[in-house]
């Protein structure tokens, strides 16, 4: 006769529940090294403290250089202050000076393998003969050099012709 509890088994675990707190150092490691990882691969860009208003362009691509940063902002009409690492330049000329430091290894942080460029951060509203005059010294100075703008908004709306 077959009785009713066929195919019902008792099956006895021999695994117990751990109590304790879970071990956290391969986490801890996993974490370490990515935070090292993401510090070690990321570029740190100079840019300045001074409010400039950066023209707007429609392109696609950026540029992430680590260069030298050259800041024009608008004193008052007709004046134009120059900035490089931090510190107001008196004119051009001061200008060309510390650029030509950078060129001729005195302040280059690059070594010789790697030529340093300028990138120009200026103020839209700067005549484009001032920010000339800093390109100028930067080629005088044999050094590569960019203008930095500002990317269009991600929705900036129909634009329409006058």
């Amino acid at each position: 006769m077959i009785d009713g509890n066929f195919g019902e088994r008792r099956y006895r675990t021999r695994l117990k529940c751990y109590t304790g707190w879970p071990e956290l150092t391969a986490l801890a490691d996993i974490l370490f090294l990515s935070l090292l990882f993401f510090a070690l691969t990321s570029r740190f860009v100079q840019v300045s403290g001074y409010d400039i208003a950066l023209p707007r362009v429609n392109t696609n691509t950026t540029g992430t250089l680590e260069r030298f940063v050259v800041s024009l902002s608008l004193a008052k009409p007709g004046s134009v202050n120059i900035y490089f690492r931090g510190r107001r330049c008196s004119d051009v000329g001061e200008l060309y000076r510390h650029l030509s430091e950078l060129h001729y290894g005195s302040g280059s942080p690059h070594g010789a393998s790697l030529q340093p460029s300028v990138i120009i951060r200026a103020d839209r509203r700067i005549p484009f003969e001032e920010v000339m005059k800093v390109m100028d010294a930067a080629k005088k100075a044999q050094l590569s050099c960019f203008i930095e703008v500002k990317a269009p908004e991600a929705n900036p709306g129909p634009q329409y012709e006058k």
